[in-house]
């Protein structure tokens, strides 16, 4: 073996072993640093708003006001005058629930009819949860009241029935002389509820 052979040899040989020292000397890497990972709850999916959803009253208001909620009629306010006195006042109130707006909803109340009825049909009413025999009774809070306009309507003469409406809600304030409303609804069914 030549003497320029011997010394390619010993060179390579020499590297090799330098890199191995050299690697042998240097630290393994220190692993990758555990990450920490929260999962986030499931929060449940809201329902698409073309999805009929059956609401009561208690959804009409905000989240948060769903517990005070109480679904009995308020007693009569009489002042100084006793009965002779004005009607009760309503609360109008900005508190609504905005998922119910455009939302399709079937809601079971009362209707409170608007102007005088045509043909002896109803097709404009306020949908309310309780009705009132005295004026003295305040009329339902604005956002406990539903304005509905219905192609089909409701005989004037079964407005002392309870009826379950169907239809799409908006948030929407509607004012008449009967009182204000947060909401309106048109209705695609009205149909007598069944206790």
């Amino acid at each position: 073996m030549s003497r320029t052979t011997s010394f390619a040899c010993a060179l390579a040989c020499a590297l090799f072993c330098a890199s191995t020292v050299a690697a042998a000397a240097t630290p393994p890497p220190a692993p990758a640093p555990k990450k920490n990972i929260t999962r986030a709850k499931t929060q449940p999916r809201p329902r698409p708003k073309t999805q009929l959803q059956q609401i009561d009253w208690r959804d009409l208001l905000p989240e948060k006001e769903r517990k005070k909620y109480n679904p009995n009629a308020p007693a009569p306010v009489h002042g100084p005058l006793g009965e002779g006195g004005p009607p009760a006042v309503q609360v109008v109130t900005t508190s609504v629930n905005r998922d119910l707006d455009h939302a399709l909803v079937k809601l079971p109340g009362f209707i409170v009819p608007i102007g005088t009825p045509k043909d002896g049909v109803v097709r404009e009413f306020y949908l309310v949860p309780y009705i009132g025999e005295d004026i003295h009774v305040p009329p339902p809070p604005s956002n406990q009241m539903v304005y509905v306009r219905s192609t089909d309507g409701v005989a004037a003469e079964a407005l002392h029935e309870a009826y379950w409406v169907t239809g799409k809600m908006s948030v929407e304030t509607r004012t008449t002389p009967l009182g204000t409303s947060a909401y309106s609804l048109v209705a695609n069914k009205v149909e007598q509820y069944q206790y």
